[in-house]
């Protein structure tokens, strides 16, 4: 049971990192201490939506490619959230 625990945390700190890399990379500052329910609501849905996103790997090599400061992909499962906290229209 023991490597399968460690498998299941490995996979969701990866996911984690990435959305976390996606965030900064788009400009994005998560609220440290979510004040209120939107907030926890958000944030919660942003991790949910990572762990069940099936482009993980393409994720990972788009934030090596790209420069700080763009736009989300349309791809990520996070995009229009993303584009909501930075204050700008999503688009995709």
């Amino acid at each position: 049971m023991g490597d399968n625990l460690e498998t299941t945390i490995g996979a969701f700190e990866k996911r984690m990192s990435l959305r976390r890399r996606m965030l900064r990379t788009t400009g994005v500052q998560m609220p440290p201490n979510p004040t209120t329910l939107d907030d926890e609501t958000l944030i919660r849905d942003s991790v949910v939506n990572c762990m069940e996103c099936k482009s993980a790997d393409y994720c990972a090599l788009w934030l090596e490619a790209v420069d700080p400061g763009v736009d989300p992909p349309a791809f990520c499962p996070n995009a229009k959230a993303i584009k909501e906290l930075s204050g700008t229209e999503f688009a995709g």
